[in-house]
């Protein structure tokens, strides 16, 4: 990609910011909910305190027009949104066009902003792939370092947002990440280590750490503590032990059992590529802290999204301790949910719609409308779905009875076929009367819930042209 203009870009966005503290104007925060949102807005809301400015920050599900109706009516001087809006800027920009907008995201953009009050902050336009070498949190550190160089304390939170993001999905990190990473080595407030990369390491002992595995899922294992403990004591370990707490002899004795049992069980390729690789730790908080590793300071930050109080996930970025007491509480609800969420979708695939190129599962309100992607994700870590099949997970939305959410998931194999799950959904709810968007790799709608039998129809065309197109 083009660094030096994407740097370029975010120097841009940096000055017009520092202009409006300096104008003595509060800087109107948005950012997604998730764990790539949160970090992108705690980190620039704390370039922004640095420089003596105010904010005001709202974590939100999504960009939509009542969203953007709604800000207009504040008549702010200049609005910054973070990991979001880069779907949206034809509408930021017509309901917006009194004031400045920064639009800081790295979701593949539906245009550019063409003034100089409207400035659009993203690597894919720059030849950045969008789901691994940049993530929202990342992109809001590069312009959280063009306004001070003093910033480049937050590499470890953008890091955190950009593991959230499965940045590194393949083991390892790629493109700017690597130099956001560099910084935080520099700095010392980060290191990089080729260990195991699932949930629990620092807060779980060995036999929920495997038992709770869902990406990867361990065959025979995921979903029973029992098994998980028959496993460990057959290798020799002891399953109350935390993985942080072993030696590094031990440690290769564990990752080595884990391949070959995946090896064994048949597991795809790309289930035990990912077992192993890049875990990022910071110094910055004790061994045993879910703040200590980034995948598990993640989990946390999106237990708050999803459980609607993103600004506690911000509050514990920004270092208040009340709030990470609190969000401890909230991550046991959240894993619970997804752990019921898997339940319900093994128990109940057969009601899966499959299509000539897509699996359609409509859960109804069984599974919380914040997690379908994590949901579809299950499902093809848990072999449900054929791996070259894209796979759409829809729930019943919490905020409006009449329309449901849907979250798209698909492989890498499935991309390098053709299919473009973004392009595909955003298509589809044009057609709709919805809103959709995203990734190649993963994206997500919202349409009307009387339209599910339609959905399902224009979604399979839809990546049935991508197909045959390529070919």
């Amino acid at each position: 990609m083009d660094r030096d203009a994407f740097l370029e870009r975010a120097r841009e966005a940096a000055e017009l910011i520092k202009m409006h503290i300096e104008l003595g104007h509060t800087i109107r925060l948005i950012s997604h909910r998730d764990a790539d949102g949160i970090t992108a807005g705690a980190i620039l809301a704390k370039a922004v305190a640095r420089e003596g400015g105010s904010f005001q920050l709202s974590i939100v599900k999504q960009v939509s027009e009542d969203l953007i109706e709604e800000l207009a009516k504040e008549r702010r001087e200049i609005y910054v949104f973070s990991d979001l809006g880069s779907g949206s800027v034809k509408l930021i920009a017509e309901k917006l066009d009194f004031g400045t907008v920064v639009v800081a995201d790295h979701h593949p953009p539906e245009g550019d902003f063409s003034d100089d009050s409207h400035i659009l902050v993203n690597p894919v336009p720059f030849g950045a792939n969008s789901v691994r070498d940049l993530s929202g949190s990342g992109v809001a550190y590069f312009i959280a370092r063009e306004m001070s160089r003093d910033n480049r304390d937050t590499a470890y939170i953008a890091t955190v947002g950009a593991v959230g993001d499965m940045q590194e999905i393949d083991g390892t990190f790629h493109g700017l990440n690597l130099e956001v990473i560099e910084d935080g080595k520099k700095l010392g407030i980060l290191e990089v280590r080729k260990e195991l990369r699932l949930f629990g390491r620092e807060s779980r002992p060995l036999y929920q750490m495997l038992a709770y595995s869902t990406n990867p899922e361990l065959p025979g294992i995921t979903g029973d503590e029992r098994k998980a403990i028959e496993w460990l004591r057959s290798k020799g370990f002891e399953p109350e032990m935390r993985y942080w707490q072993l030696r590094e002899e031990e440690k290769k004795k564990l990752h080595d059992a884990l391949v070959l049992h995946m090896i064994k069980h048949a597991a795809p390729k790309e289930a035990i590529d990912r077992l192993i690789g890049d875990v990022v730790i910071s110094p910055l908080h004790p061994e045993g802290d879910p703040r200590h590793e980034a995948r598990e300071f993640s989990t946390l930050l999106n237990a708050t999204g999803r459980l609607n109080a993103g600004t506690v996930g911000v509050a514990i970025c920004l270092g208040d301790e009340d709030a990470y007491r609190q969000a401890q509480k909230m991550l046991e609800e959240y894993k619970r949910e997804q752990i019921e969420a898997r339940r319900f979708i093994i128990q109940n695939w057969n009601m899966a719609d499959e299509g000539e190129h897509a699996y359609v599962f409509y859960a109804g309100g069984n599974i919380r409308d914040t997690l379908v992607g994590i949901a579809a994700n299950m499902a093809i870590n848990a072999g449900l779905a054929k791996p070259e099949k894209p796979v759409v997970v829809i729930a019943d939305s919490e905020e409006d009875g009449r329309l449901v959410k849907g979250s798209a998931r698909t492989t890498e194999k499935a991309v390098k076929m053709g299919y473009h799950l973004g392009n595909a959904l955003r298509e589809v709810a044009e057609k709709l009367g919805g809103e959709g968007g995203g990734h190649a790799i993963a994206a997500g709608i919202r349409f009307p819930k009387d339209r599910i039998d339609d959905f399902i129809r224009l979604f399979n065309e839809a990546l049935k042209k991508q197909v045959e197109g390529r070919e």
